[in-house]
């Protein structure tokens, strides 16, 4: 909803200016007209300005998805569905109200076009990064014609008030209920009791044994297997060498030999690790965090490494001990690719580095087996997805405006602090500088890039991730401070309230300037952890 905050003379006990009945308009002169366009000229501009910036549109849009991919364009379409739909919401329940909403536009800035239909202009602008509803009337610092005074939000019903001020977060929720019941009941949602391959490491003993994406895992080396962390402790638990990995490939079993390779850890204190692996005929470098140093530095999986800091290399006992040599988190790795060309990377992992002992090694990544359910079934895991989403969103917005945890984000941004990391232990995937975006605020830009990189695995995860989002957002906005909608919500309470306690059928205006420092203060502390959030949204990356 749109907010506007121009001064009004009056004190905080507003008086209805029009009678019941029908509100009379005054059509304006041609004059009026004139001045209207030419104070309009600036934002509305001519037809070709206006085709112009739907050209710069449609270009950032081909832009977008020709670097990020078509997935991307989808994931920025879903979110500006989404808050088409969050708008829609407010401005259903103000025209049921009988408010006058004047303006309804997707995006912001210049307009590139607008057309009117009855009270309302309808129309796109030239940034695609949000939308807006303008009901005239939202508080009594708004001038407003007293011929339209019946007409304007603060004139409603507490109810009324209510119900347009939460209508927003309502579409959130009606979206997230339809999503994870398509999830459910037509896509399939993750089985927790079963997990197949999703990713291959190049050149590691999966790839190489024929093991394919897509291949259920059910056992290894003789044991059955239930969960991927199961999986882990087994091949942990091995010794280098031959072992039978038993997979369902089109609804049949089989049991594929593997000879397993052997891996070291090179450890830093960035919260970032690097895989070196002996696959039995070369050492070839493993996976690393796709947003960090390593990948920053030109490593790239799969190759083959042939130097540790300047000294050959053809084993991992080599290169464990030409990692000694490295001086604080800095080294060199020298990899040739398969047409001969050989490359020097060189990395900072932090204050120091170093190596974990080998231990077996499979190389395959885990994707959920996705299975549907019946429709009372769909129905109640819709219900407690929701619920426990809703719950973590709860405490999620009570971390975030936590005053020692802005402090912390934002000194630690700034400064540039690395996060507390060390080489005794190996760095879990979900702790890497990208897996830490999750303990941190992410803009809207991490949004996407999260939506794109799910999408990109299958379609139930980024359904999960939009109905995940929309809890979210819908939770967000209910926080009960302006210009938040819940504090309209509050706000529409208390005055409801002061009316009772005045036994007074008159309505009663808070004076909303008198909260005009906490709305600065919110739109600061959004601002500044908006701006650090997308900066290292851009610079770091983001993951689940």
């Amino acid at each position: 909803m749109s907010d506007s905050t121009s001064p009004e003379p009056d004190g905080s006990q507003a008086e209805t200016a029009s009678q019941a009945g029908a509100t009379v308009l005054v059509e304006p002169t041609e004059a009026e007209v004139q001045q209207e366009r030419q104070d309009l000229a600036g934002v509305v501009g001519s037809p070709w300005s206006r085709g112009l910036r739907l050209v710069g549109l449609v270009a950032v849009v081909v832009l977008l998805g020709m670097r990020q991919g078509l997935s991307m364009l989808v994931v920025v379409a879903a979110i500006v569905i989404m808050i088409f739909l969050h708008e829609l919401g407010h401005f259903i329940m103000a025209r049921r109200a009988g408010m006058l909403v004047t303006e309804f536009f997707i995006g912001f800035g210049p307009r590139i076009f607008s057309f009117r239909r009855g009270e309302t202009e309808y129309g796109l602008k030239v940034i695609p990064a949000g939308a807006y509803v303008k009901i005239i009337g939202m508080s009594n610092m708004e001038e407003v014609d007293p011929a339209l005074e019946s007409r304007t939000y603060r004139q409603k019903s507490c109810s009324q008030r209510v119900g347009v001020a939460v209508a927003g977060s309502t579409m959130h929720f009606l979206i997230a209920f339809v999503l994870l019941f398509i999830q459910f009941a037509f896509i399939g949602g993750p089985d927790g009791g079963r997990w197949q391959v999703g990713e291959l490491t190049e050149g590691g003993a999966a790839q190489q044994a024929g093991v394919l994406t897509g291949d259920e895992v059910v056992g290894f080396n003789g044991s059955e297997i239930s969960s991927f962390d199961e999986f882990r402790t087994q091949v942990s638990a091995a010794d280098a060498g031959k072992v039978d990995f038993e997979v369902v490939r089109d609804g049949e079993r089989v049991i594929i030999p593997i000879d397993l390779s052997t891996r070291v850890k090179i450890i830093g204190t960035v919260g970032e690790d690097i895989d070196v692996l002996d696959n039995g005929d070369q050492i070839l470098v493993g996976g690393s965090p796709t947003n960090g140093a390593a990948a920053a530095a030109g490593l790239i999986e799969g190759s083959t490494l042939v130097q540790v800091n300047g000294v050959d290399v053809n084993s991992l006992d080599q290169v464990k001990s030409a990692m000694a040599d490295s001086a604080d988190g800095e080294f060199t790795l020298t990899t040739q690719s398969p047409d001969g060309v050989s490359t020097t990377a060189t990395i900072d992992l932090g204050s120091e580095v170093a190596t974990t002992q080998p231990t077996a090694f499979v190389g395959v990544g885990q994707q959920a087996v996705l299975e549907t359910q019946s429709v009372p079934a769909a129905a109640w895991s819709t219900v407690t997805t929701f619920s426990r989403t809703a719950q973590a969103s709860i405490v999620g917005v009570g971390k975030f405006f936590w005053p020692p945890n802005i402090y912390e984000f934002v000194s630690s941004t700034l400064t540039g602090d690395a996060p507390e990391d060390s080489t005794t232990t190996a760095t879990a995937a979900e702790d890497t500088p990208a897996g830490a975006s999750a303990n941190r605020p992410i803009s809207i830009i991490g949004v996407a890039m999260l939506g794109r990189d799910l999408s990109s695995e299958n379609i139930s995860n980024l359904i999960q991730f939009l109905a995940l989002l929309n809890i979210f957002i819908g939770i967000f906005n209910l926080i009960p401070l302006l210009p938040f909608d819940g504090g309209h919500v509050v706000i529409a309470l208390y005055e409801r309230f002061q009316e009772k306690r005045k036994r007074t059928d008159q309505r009663y205006l808070a004076d909303v300037s008198r909260m005009a420092p906490v709305v600065y203060v919110v739109i600061s502390v959004l601002a500044v952890v908006g701006i650090l959030a997308m900066f290292l949204d851009i610079t770091k990356g983001v993951s689940m």
